[in-house]
């Protein structure tokens, strides 16, 4: 087969524009081309403007507003409710159900998968490492523990027994493990939805992800697997243990579809004009340090509000500064609520995921956000032990980094008002990310809308 898949992958840790950049593709495809889930469950948010609208989806691919079909791999844990839910808010007169297919293999998040993952992370403490609470990493280690229940079991006479065994052993863990008593009230609601949500998944077209993944390849039509979250957030060659429970880089896609590594292509890598962060774990070249850290976890929007109503993006104060970019760039979790750590952009790290990743078409995102900056940086290397280098640590958590920083000019007037070229400042900064990533840039985001977008020109 000559064609092959197309791993799209956030380079940084998660929120870099998937959904956008996805669904820009979504929009050239015909009905005979895939789009593909290949990892993780509704912890991701990937948000899409269509028709003037804006769309959060958890679960479907972002291409749903296309007319390729859309595909949930079996990587996937699938909590049936909120799939239920999120199809709800799709306009009546987009038809997709019709394109859209599960693979049998996918895991079931279960109410009480939902119980263990926030009660964990709970008493954690200062220990926590930023779980979205959605139950993904419990339905994970119960696919290791090989008691997982997966999309194909709702078709068997034996689910709702095999159900209530794995419940009751959650139920056990809560009480034995975290000294927490589940009571019937405590699930009564959370367990009609998720039956509400299994008649839903039981009326979907079931088929395997290789299956339609070898199809659509034979007929030499184009396959994308749309990643969640972001490279370094990968369980294995993330920033371990601040990860998720799957895997988020190209290398994932084979195992995510079951399909040979063969058939896997060059990945096209998307990345954010600067760098934001969701929950703990190391940042170097956050905004304010340790204070936007501390801040971001005990925070909220309405409070951050309240103290910052007009943040200054030019303000000496680097915690001030961080602040400014993300009301600017709207950094708040889609899925968590949660405010984002922000930073300037690290090329040490791009260029790690880049490798990872074999990107070789990059996507640079938000570049608007940066419109009324002064001056903006770029990390492009460490000071790790008086030592400079552009090398990733083995665990970036126990090292002291010092960065070093190159500015650039920032242009005037808004991108999303100046078309479809940009201004010199932003073609010389984009120029300069490409020559030193090593990876073309093919689109540049000028405004959260899909169309506003500069396609390659220089």
């Amino acid at each position: 087969m000559k064609s092959k898949i197309t791993p799209i992958i956030g380079l940084q840790w998660g929120d870099e524009g998937k959904g956008k950049g996805v669904a820009r593709i979504a929009s050239s495809l015909s009905k005979n081309d895939l789009i593909v889930r290949f990892q993780g469950g509704n912890n991701a948010g990937h948000t899409i403007w269509h028709d003037a609208k804006c769309y959060v989806f958890h679960l479907i691919p972002s291409g749903v507003f296309g007319r390729a079909q859309i595909h949930l791999g079996a990587g996937m844990v699938i909590d049936p409710s909120a799939l239920e839910k999120e199809t709800k808010i799709i306009p009546r007169e987009v038809s997709f159900l019709n394109r859209l297919t599960i693979s049998p293999h996918a895991i079931l998040v279960m109410p009480t998968h939902l119980l263990l993952d926030s009660v964990s992370e709970k008493v954690k403490g200062k220990k926590k490492i930023g779980s979205t609470g959605k139950g993904i990493s419990p339905s994970y280690t119960d696919l290791t523990l090989r008691r997982a229940l997966r999309v194909g079991d709702i078709f068997q006479n034996d689910f709702k027994k095999r159900y209530t065994i794995l419940r009751e052993e959650h139920r056990e863990t809560l009480k034995k493990s975290f000294n927490h008593n589940v009571k019937k009230e405590e699930l009564k609601e959370r367990e009609n939805n998720f039956w509400k949500g299994i008649k839903f998944l039981q009326s979907l077209q079931v088929m395997n992800s290789a299956e339609i993944v070898i199809k659509v390849l034979k007929k030499e039509r184009k396959v994308f697997a749309e990643g969640a979250q972001g490279a370094l957030l990968d369980v294995r060659f993330g920033h371990y243990p601040f990860v998720t429970s799957s895997h988020t880089i190209a290398g994932g896609v084979s195992t995510g579809l079951g399909v040979p590594p063969t058939l896997v292509g060059e990945a096209m890598g998307i990345f954010k004009a600067y760098v934001t962060k969701v929950g703990e774990g190391p940042f170097p070249t956050e905004l304010g340090g340790e204070k936007s850290a501390i801040w971001c976890r005990d925070k909220n929007f309405t409070e951050e509000k309240t103290k910052f109503a007009h943040p200054d993006p030019n303000s000496q104060d680097e915690f001030e500064k961080g602040v400014a970019l993300r009301r600017q760039g709207c950094e708040i979790g889609a899925t968590t609520g949660r405010l984002r750590r922000t930073g300037w952009l690290d090329i040490p790290l791009l260029k790690y995921t880049i490798s990872m990743n074999n990107a070789t078409e990059l996507v640079l995102t938000k570049l608007d956000v940066l419109d009324n900056f002064k001056k903006i940086k770029v990390c492009t290397h460490y000071i790790i032990n008086g030592k400079k280098t552009s090398e990733i640590p083995f665990d970036i958590s126990r090292e002291k980094i010092k960065c070093i920083y190159k500015s650039f000019p920032v242009w005037s007037g808004k991108l999303s008002d100046l078309g479809a070229k940009l201004p010199s400042e932003a073609l010389n900064y984009v120029k300069y990310l490409e020559k030193t990533l090593g990876a073309k840039i093919i689109y540049v985001g000028t405004g959260p809308e899909e169309h506003q977008v500069v396609e390659r020109y220089w």
